[in-house]
């Protein structure tokens, strides 16, 4: 909406008025009142004093026509969605009011909030507490600048005592529809069981890695589809029971193979756990 210079030959709203020894303005815009001096107190310097007000009203306008949400809109709206900081943010939309936007509010102003809401005997982090982390939290919500969390939706399974025996007896006497001639997955089993490892890291086991003697296993952390990043590896050590259910393992090259005794790459990439190496 642009400004009205005047309407039906009375002077724009915003026009200035001499009283109490300053130019001074009085309207409304969409309901809210704006009355204050202009700071011009030079009975001759209307025409800065028309400069002052006609820019609060040009602003006073784009506030009112702005996407952007006030402080205490989106105080609301953070609450109802997080359930969280409501009595900490009263006392923070009572400062701000009803008018001003989120991005209104500049680190400056943070801070001049802050300052004025901190009572004397409160430590930094009470006045984080209470003040700090509720304001950022609302203006970085209304602003997108929140990340948002997504809870994930993968279910977990965990295995019972008793569930795990049935899958190691199982594993060991498999049906005739699975074709594991050498137990090789009954050994797989065992390391995962008694490591706590990924597929992936399993697959990444090389002979050299193994130590009988000590019960440990060495975890690569720089091979692609490992599960781990570069700065991740680390020693496990597995218990007897998991010993004795694994039995013999390659001396050479990748321990644990797939059930036709070929290598298993983890790729890394596609939603597949492993691929077979081609031969």
């Amino acid at each position: 909406m642009g400004k009205r210079e005047t309407f039906g030959g009375e002077p724009p709203c915003w026009h200035p008025f001499w009283k109490d020894r300053s130019w001074c303005y009085d309207f409304r815009v969409e309901g809210e009142r704006f009355r204050r001096s202009t700071g011009v107190c030079d009975p001759g310097k209307v025409e800065i004093a028309k400069l002052v007000a006609e820019g609060v009203h040009d602003a006073a306008w784009e506030r009112a026509l702005s996407p952007v949400p006030t402080f205490m809109e989106a105080a609301e709206l953070y609450v109802a969605e997080f359930g969280a900081h409501e009595e900490e943010l009263k006392p923070i939309v009572a400062y701000f009011g009803p008018t001003v936007r989120v991005d209104e509010i500049d680190p400056f102003t943070r801070k001049q909030c802050e300052v004025a809401l901190t009572k004397p005997h409160w430590k930094a982090a009470t006045k984080r507490r209470q003040v700090s982390v509720p304001l950022k939290a609302v203006i970085n919500n209304a602003l997108g600048l929140r990340p948002e969390v997504h809870e994930d939706d993968v279910r977990k399974r965990i295995l019972t005592p008793e569930e795990a025996e049935q899958l190691i007896k199982a594993a060991l006497s498999p049906p005739e529809t699975v074709r594991d001639p050498r137990r090789r997955l009954s050994k797989m089993i065992a390391f995962l069981l008694g490591s706590g490892a990924t597929p992936g890291e399993m697959f990444c086991v090389r002979a050299e890695d193994i130590n009988r003697q000590t019960g440990e296993v060495w975890i690569r952390g720089d091979e692609v589809g490992g599960g781990k990043t570069a700065y991740r590896p680390r020693m496990l050590l597995l218990p007897e029971r998991s010993w004795e259910l694994m039995g013999d393992l390659p001396s050479t090259g990748r321990v644990f193979l797939s059930t036709t005794g070929k290598d298993v790459v983890p790729d890394g990439q596609r939603g597949s756990t492993v691929t077979e190496k081609a031969p």
